[in-house]
């Protein structure tokens, strides 16, 4: 388990580095399953985007878009989960399991993102925001179709391969994909009989250490409001500190010891 994080135990922590994130975001879970996948640190902070929070006068100088996941590393300010990602990657990690060291691996990896960004992603926003943002009690026909185009497109690529990346491991492009299926798959089930290989690629995404860490939580959160078809005012996670900022180590402790209460990990 946890393939692309298991060869690199010791932490690094990264103090001069801040991510501003939402968990029910699959940006920002894409960005934090990648921190966890090369176990790095940085400080966190989390906003609530049902107070707009994100839309602050703090926020929007660092980011007009007004948007999440929100990066900044020193003077470096990074608004994309993607620009995000990669960034980290060559940054800070240099073993090349995320993303490859050499010119034609690297393009095939950044092929998938671009996808990602530019296919799953708007998907995901045209079905999603209404529900959240609009008051819509369920995922329109015509966002039904267009989802279930984009597992089509993902079964074929996944046609003689295990992963969306170039090796046999999970890759960057696996773990930003994995964000935005995961939570596609929440409004639209992927029918295993008609999706079998993304069925089995996504189980086996949700059996890594990062993806228990990073997504399942965020996950959950937009699972309910999903159901209830509205957004509703989430209660005070117990385990944030009056709002403030913690490390990525604390999130991933935290989230090891109560998932193990339960019998998970």
């Amino acid at each position: 388990m946890g393939a692309s994080g298991s060869k690199k135990t010791v932490e690094t922590a990264m103090k001069h580095c801040t991510l501003w994130k939402a968990d029910r975001s699959p940006a920002c879970r894409a960005v934090m399953m990648a921190l966890d996948a090369m176990n790095l640190s940085l400080n966190e902070v989390d906003v609530n985007m049902d107070k707009e929070q994100h839309k602050s006068s703090k926020l929007a100088v660092m980011n007009s878009l007004q948007t999440l996941p929100i990066l900044k590393d020193r003077q470096l300010i990074l608004c994309d989960s993607h620009a995000i990602n990669t960034y980290l990657v060559r940054r800070y990690c240099d073993s090349g399991r995320l993303l490859p060291k050499d010119p034609a691996g690297r393009s095939l990896i950044e092929q998938m993102l671009h996808y990602n960004s530019g296919v799953l992603y708007p998907k995901y926003r045209a079905a999603a925001y209404p529900i959240l943002y609009d008051d819509c009690r369920y995922v329109m026909p015509q966002h039904v179709c267009e989802i279930e185009s984009a597992y089509a497109e993902l079964e074929s690529m996944l046609v003689g391969r295990t992963w969306f990346g170039s090796c046999s491991w999970p890759m960057l492009s696996d773990i930003c994909i994995c964000a935005t299926v995961s939570t596609l798959n929440v409004m639209v089930p992927i029918d295993k009989t008609r999706y079998p290989r993304l069925s089995s690629w996504l189980y086996r995404m949700s059996e890594e250490m990062f993806y228990l860490t990073a997504n399942a939580k965020g996950l959950g959160e937009f699972s309910k409001i999903i159901d209830c078809g509205h957004v509703v005012e989430e209660e005070k996670d117990k385990d944030k500190e009056n709002d403030g900022p913690r490390t990525s180590i604390k999130r991933r402790s935290f989230t090891k010891a109560q998932r193990s209460v339960v019998g998970v990990l």
